[in-house]
């Protein structure tokens, strides 16, 4: 594992800092609006499903899933608190020791119409999943959403999304707008990638700026493989793409995001989906080089043990990762929009010590990546 180090440096951040010193890891609330519903607190935004950093203005680009929702009372069904939640980006600065919100991105259709979070019974994409409202009455045949859960931003503004359901990556214009739509069902990604798991699609994504090379890895292995290899794609400016396996570690249940690291290297995020108990998890940081030419298996090694780094980590599903200042990782977990269920009812969604769970950005000073 690559040392750690206590920064003694800031980010600057416009004209604010936030100050790294005397600790090795430091983190910051992402915030959110509470809404009651039933017994439980909605917590609007629901950012932490993905994370990308633009240097050139030191902002934080959050993103949303599909929306607050939960298990049904059948394995295969969900309940939407809000169906007409449109997934978002929020777009973040730094100001002291705050995270402050200064503008906010649409996810819509190509012309304009917002999407929703709905997964889609049937047709490209579908999950098997039955949705209902609150209420009980279905949500079948409203108009077919999104589950966005990676994202990557482009270097003329546009920027990149990953949606679990297609699986799809999805181009979408400085506003929000969507541009084209790539799946392994039109071509634009290999056919393998459509074997993949219901709610286990594409999760990870990012891009490297110097190349303007794509990168999407599935959340989980492909539908019947006997192997723990999780399929891993490069789509260069042309639309080539090469095909890669990336080896997944027993105690992950799957990788949750990627980032581009220099010019031939990753960093991947895996995990499992529990709140750490006694310290003890699996929230790990791996590197892995991509070679010049060819493809097939790629070789791993740990870079950060997020549990040891950072003492005292309680939050249970990590799904966002840059790099910042060359030698900072920001991490951002996903608090599910603050519910959960028990005993078939919607509750406050707690951690061990019984807080309610939140999304944060931690930032890990790691040296030499």
């Amino acid at each position: 594992m690559v040392g750690l180090k206590s920064l003694s440096t800031v980010l600057l951040c416009g004209t604010a800092f936030f100050s790294f010193t005397g600790e090795r890891c430091q983190s910051v609330v992402i915030p959110y609006t509470s809404v009651k519903s039933g017994d439980a607190e909605v917590l609007y935004g629901g950012y932490g499903s993905d994370l990308a950093y633009d240097a050139a203005d030191s902002t934080y680009w959050l993103l949303t899933d599909r929306g607050p929702n939960v298990d049904g009372p059948t394995k295969e069904s969900k309940v939407f608190l809000n169906p007409g939640f449109n997934p978002h980006i929020g777009v973040f600065k730094l100001q002291g020791d705050s995270l402050v919100r200064v503008r906010t991105v649409r996810l819509c259709e190509a012309d304009g119409t917002p999407f929703t979070g709905l997964p889609e019974r049937i047709g490209d994409g579908t999950t098997g999943e039955f949705a209902f409202d609150m209420s009980g009455h279905s949500l079948d045949g409203n108009r077919r959403g999104i589950d966005p859960e990676g994202l990557a931003l482009d270097t003329d503004g546009t920027f990149w999304v990953s949606d679990e359901y297609g699986p799809y990556l999805m181009h979408f214009s400085k506003d929000g707008r969507l541009l084209r739509k790539l799946s392994p069902l039109n071509g634009g990604l290999p056919g393998r990638y459509a074997q993949r798991c219901p709610n286990r699609g594409l999760e990870g994504l990012c891009m490297r700026k110097s190349t303007g090379a794509i990168y999407g890895m599935l959340q989980s292995p492909l539908q019947g493989s006997k192997e723990r290899v999780l399929p891993l794609f490069e789509m260069d400016r042309s639309g080539q793409v090469r095909d890669f396996d990336y080896p997944l570690s027993e105690e992950a249940q799957g990788v949750s995001a990627i980032c581009a690291l220099g010019d031939s290297s990753l960093l991947v995020l895996e995990r499992d989906g529990k709140f750490p108990k006694d310290g003890k998890g699996f929230k790990r940081i791996f590197k892995v080089d991509i070679p010049a030419c060819g493809a097939g298996l790629l070789k791993k090694r740990l870079v950060v043990d997020v549990l040891a780094a950072c003492p005292g980590y309680d939050y249970d599903k990590i799904e966002g990762m840059a790099v910042v200042e060359d030698s900072v990782i920001c991490i951002s977990n996903d608090d599910d929009f603050g519910v959960t269920t028990e005993n078939q009812r919607v509750v406050t969604k707690l951690k061990p010590d019984g807080t309610p769970d939140h999304s944060t950005l931690t930032f890990i000073p790691v040296a030499n990546l």
